[in-house]
This record gives C-alpha cells, structure tokens and sequence, in this order.
C-alpha cells in the first residue's frame, strides 16, 4: 500500500521500495539497503544517486565507504506542498495559455470508477481558479453503489472545505439529491414531465462535462471550449430564472 501511495506522487516502484528501505534503516550502505529493498545493489546505487541530485536522498563518506539516508516523509510532502503552490502562483497564467485556443474545442473521455472519483476531487479544486458559481444538471437515481458511497462519506466532506456556490437544477421524481446537499448548494426543483434527466450535466469554467454514475456505465465526458461553456451557461440561467420566478 505504502509503495502504490508513493507510487503516485513521488516514485516509481523502484525508487518507492528504495526509499522505504532507507526510512527503515535511518542510513546504510548501498548493500544493506539493497537487500532491504529487494532490489540489484548496483539498481539501488543508481536510484540514490538520482534521488540525491533530487534532494532526497543524502550521502556522507565515513572511513572511505558511502553512506546513505533520505529526507523524512514531512519533508517530502513539504516539497510537493511549494511545488503545488508555485503551481497555484502561476495558475492564472497557465489558463490563459490553455484558453487561448478558444475556437479548438478540446474532447476529454474518462470511465471507470477510480478515475471518475478522483476527477469529482479535481474538479472542485479547479474552483479555486474561476470566479463564478458551478452549476449542474443532476440526475441521482440507480447510482453505482460504490459512487454512491463515494459521494457520502468522502465527497461531501471535501466539497465542504471549498466556498465556491453551487447552483443545482434537478427534477423533482427523478433525483435523490437531497441526499448529497451541502450548505453551499442552491437548488431549483422543476416539477414537469417533460424535463426528464439520466444523468448529469456539470459547466463551470471553459468546460462541460456530462457524467454518468450507473453500475456499468461509469464514464465522464469533458468538452474544453468557451463558446459551448457559454451556451450551456445562457440555457442554465435562463432555466433558473424562468422557474425561479
């Protein structure tokens, strides 16, 4: 478990079981923590040296023979968090690049369960970029059990860290929604039978995306482009404002 987590940040597998051999002895030769690491000794030289031209890895020469150490896990994750905040500091500038291009309409296809949950996570940390309301299209019924229980015991939660509005149009036999409200939710419930939804639409941002949660159907559309954002932004609101009234 240890491994696929460092897996995803920091190493690769290699490097990861390395890595963990050297926490365990605090340092060593390159022979000790190559039998620790399960790993080729002239393998693991290779990978401390490369992890020490990263600043992760140490070495210090004591009576002609190598020693080698790596920096602590709070360390390492204190690098990520200035590399994740230097990525913030030029956010701004790294979105007008990508719109720029705004007459290319960009297509992103995602299925599968983990990818999907993990792009619901993305998506509201993309709030902290744009300066208006995520509004979506809800369709909650038959969900996927396991997206089901995403939704209550992590997504909720995470989402209540963020501030950003959400505004919500569901149909009023069709959803469940009320389940997954949040305090920053504002919802409009349309009673008609010819509004009928199978699953959801979320703009926000220069993007559209249409999501499906069904057992079996797990997948995510994204559509990059500023003039279908807009689009679907106007029949959003003239929706809300129609039946507001």
């Amino acid at each position: 478990m240890l491994i696929n987590t460092l897996k995803n940040y920091w190493f690769n597998e290699k490097e990861a079981k390395v890595y963990l051999a050297c926490l365990e002895l605090w340092n060593g030769i390159v022979s000790s923590i190559a039998r620790h690491a399960w790993e080729h000794r002239i393998t693991t030289y290779s990978i401390l040296k490369d992890l020490k031209t990263r600043w992760i890895a140490n070495e210090i020469t004591k009576n002609k023979v190598k020693y080698f150490s790596v920096i602590s896990p709070e360390q390492l994750l204190a690098i990520e968090e200035k590399k994740v905040e230097k990525l913030k500091n030029i956010m701004p500038e790294l979105l007008a690049v990508s719109n720029a291009f705004w007459n290319k309409p960009k297509v992103y296809f995602y299925d599968g369960f983990e990818r999907v949950r993990d792009l619901f996570k993305e998506i509201v940390d993309y709030w902290d970029y744009i300066n208006e309301p995520y509004l979506t299209f809800v369709w909650t019924q038959d969900m996927d059990e396991r997206f089901e229980n995403f939704l209550k015991t992590e997504f909720i939660k995470y989402r209540n860290t963020q501030k950003n509005p959400t505004k919500a149009i569901i149909t009023k036999d069709k959803s469940n929604y009320g389940e997954y409200h949040v305090d920053m939710h504002n919802t409009l419930v349309i009673d008609d039978q010819l509004f009928e939804m199978w699953n959801e639409i979320v703009i926000y941002g220069n993007r559209v995306a249409v999501l499906s949660y069904k057992k079996d159907e797990i997948y995510w559309l994204i559509i990059e482009s500023n003039i279908l954002s807009k689009w679907f932004k106007s029949m959003f609101n003239l929706i809300w404002k129609a039946y507001k009234k």
